[in-house]
């Protein structure tokens, strides 16, 4: 496509509380216990009859589906499952799902499912009204057309995909994650049930959650940041440090389950006002090579992009450290910053988070730079990075508890 806009972070005025922004919250959100079982009367509210479900199999063998199926189906609305999903959600799929809804005819999509089937949702419900390839809308503002309405129903807490303007997608060709950032991506409604999130495994509770942590620091430093935005981001990492420990240990803990399911969406809405930063982009050029789960490589690119970040961004550290309960007596605003970066890292030694140098090879950090440099997301960060520096940030990681 040509005359694509441009990023916000580059056109900005002002900085700080002088800098101006805009403040967008489309998403109209119900959260509670139970409160999936709503599904039929918000899709009556938005006049269909029939809906795609999107999902992928792993949530339909657990039963998740199901139950969001019958009540569609006993409000007398039709229902086609789609759950033709992957981890890292990718181009090809999201064709077939708009195919198949082109050939079918169906009014709203209602995905219910982790980030991937959200994601998916959102792309197809573009496609089809915005026609091409989901690389045709890569990059920030670049729909003609509002997409098809979505009914988000999340099964996880970190992706944060029920409130955000973006659709990350591997483009199979390129083994790129795209970004398909655009406020009318976001869906019309979520319906955040953290009952639906206590069969989650373990793994996926700790790589989703830190996923969730990821966008309360990339908010946090990110160069379109606002007071209304950092507010949420603190809160979210907040509720995400005070949590995940309990939802992983002990997956039937319903309060650890709405805490985190809480701290996923305060997270969420953050990253929605703003944008990610270089943690996602050192994440999704790991994802989009090796097809790693996005919230593992979420967590090891934290500390990496926050070292590199510290001399820009101390003060914002140091309030996260307060929020991560990292504080201590005495210490200087650096030591602050450190303790919050450390306090990640002890986080991922906890939730046993493989480390950045099981996750990729040293013989392709020239590419992961590259990757990660070439993001639609790195001109947020808050210190100018390229390849090169990029490259370093990998490098860096990889020497850290390296047998010497």
């Amino acid at each position: 496509m040509t005359d694509m806009p441009v990023h916000p972070a580059l056109v900005r005025k002002g900085s700080g509380i002088t800098a101006d922004g805009e403040f967008y919250m489309p998403t109209r959100v119900f959260f509670g216990r139970g409160i999936a079982g709503q599904a039929p009367a918000h899709v009556a509210g938005l006049g269909a009859r029939t809906v795609l479900l999107v999902t992928d199999p792993g949530v339909r063998n657990a039963g998740l589906v199901a139950p969001v199926e019958a009540a569609l189906t006993d409000a007398g609305i039709a229902v086609t499952i789609f759950d033709q999903v992957q981890p890292n959600p990718r181009d090809v799929d999201c064709l077939a799902g708009a195919d198949r809804m082109r050939s079918s005819g169906e009014q709203v999509l209602v995905a219910v499912g982790g980030g991937s089937a959200i994601d998916t949702a959102k792309c197809i419900g573009l496609l089809l009204t915005n026609g091409g390839h989901p690389r045709d809308w890569e990059d920030f503002g670049a729909l003609r057309r509002d997409p098809l309405p979505v009914i988000a129903i999340p099964t996880t807490a970190g992706t944060g995909s029920e409130v955000s303007p973006s659709a990350v997608i591997t483009d199979t060709a390129r083994m790129k994650k795209m970004n398909l950032f655009d406020m009318r991506n976001c869906p019309r409604i979520a319906l955040v049930d953290p009952d639906l999130t206590l069969s989650c495994p373990a793994p996926v509770t700790a790589s989703s959650g830190m996923d969730a942590l990821s966008h309360a620091v990339d908010s946090l430093h990110c160069r379109l940041a606002t007071p209304a935005s950092d507010a949420l981001a603190l809160e979210g990492a907040r509720l995400v440090a005070l949590y995940i420990r309990r939802a992983y240990h002990a997956p039937s803990d319903i309060e650890a389950r709405c805490g985190m399911a809480q701290g996923s969406l305060t997270a969420g809405l953050a990253v929605g006002l703003t944008d990610v930063a270089g943690a996602h982009a050192l994440a999704e050029a790991m994802g989009g090579l090796y097809g790693h789960p996005h919230g593992y490589c979420c967590a090891v690119s934290m500390p990496a992009i926050m070292a590199y970040n510290l001399p820009v961004s101390p003060e914002k550290y140091a309030r996260l450290a307060v929020a991560l309960g990292a504080d201590h007596p005495g210490f200087t605003r650096t030591q602050l910053a450190q303790s919050a970066i450390d306090a990640i890292r002890q986080l991922n030694a906890d939730l046993d988070v493989p480390p950045l140098r099981d996750l990729i090879r040293a013989e392709d950090l020239d590419i992961l730079a590259e990757k990660a440099a070439a993001n639609t997301s790195t001109p947020s960060n808050p210190r100018t990075a390229a390849a090169a520096d990029f490259r370093g940030m990998f490098a860096r990681e990889l020497a850290v508890g390296s047998p010497t």
